[in-house]
């Protein structure tokens, strides 16, 4: 029985990369003047705010806070252009949760200040008393996990993570935790899930509900893990 659900955010909860890779590019054009791709910048992705600042303009540190400061300038002011809203049922997802008693947490690799400018935004702050976000280094996402079953008093064996990427899949192997891979997204990797072979794979958001009254506290039975990354339930 699942009684702890921690979220990633970006491509889980809202489709807010576009809304991310917009706000690195105007950042990094407004100080050096360059015009980076998409793929420029998902290839950096994997630290906090910060770290893909440091990234995108390698040697260059003296440039790297202000760049930070006008990727949270840019992306407050893009949000409601590139990112009006959380996928369908999300709100009413994390109220079903909620009231059955599920905890909740939220541990993404995104930096403090853009995480709580979105959830903010969304009117999702107040569903996770716990957050835990990333780094310029990146690659603490387990340690991030652990901190938030600790801060809720849960354990791995009780709780699930919900993540989008590969990474997150490997990720909750190194804690251990099992992972529902979060496939829904437009730009969701779902061959590259697959291959990770999560617990559970969904490729529709609006089945997450389903999802969690089959492995409510207290409701016997429930679906399947994955294995070999089959889609579905």
């Amino acid at each position: 029985m699942i009684k702890t659900a921690i979220f990633d955010f970006d491509g889980t909860l809202a489709d807010t990369l576009p809304l991310c890779r917009e706000a690195f590019r105007r950042a990094v054009r407004d100080l050096d003047g360059r015009t980076v791709t998409d793929e420029e910048i998902e290839r950096q992705f994997g630290p906090d705010d910060l770290g893909v600042i440091q990234r995108l303009l390698p040697g260059k540190p003296e440039l790297h806070e202000r760049g930070r400061e006008l990727f949270i300038r840019h992306y407050r002011e893009l949000h409601p252009e590139l990112a009006p809203a959380p996928f369908p049922g999300v709100h009413e997802l994390l109220h079903a949760l909620r009231s059955r008693g599920v905890r909740l947490a939220m541990v993404t690799g995104k930096r403090l200040e853009s995480a709580d400018i979105s959830l903010r935004f969304f009117h999702l702050d107040g569903f996770f008393p716990i957050l835990e976000t990333g780094s310029p280094e990146g690659g603490i996402k387990p340690d991030c996990i652990k901190r938030a079953l600790n801060r809720l008093n849960s354990t791995a064996e009780e709780a699930i993570y919900i993540g989008d990427s590969p990474t997150d899949v490997d990720a909750c192997r190194a804690v251990p935790i099992r992972i529902l891979a979060a496939g829904w997204a437009a730009e969701a990797d779902v061959e590259g899930l697959k291959e990770r072979k999560p617990d559970y794979l969904l490729t529709r958001f609006e089945d997450m509900d389903r999802f969690f009254r089959e492995h409510a506290p207290g409701t016997p039975g429930g679906p399947t893990p994955l294995h070999g990354g089959n889609e579905g339930l």
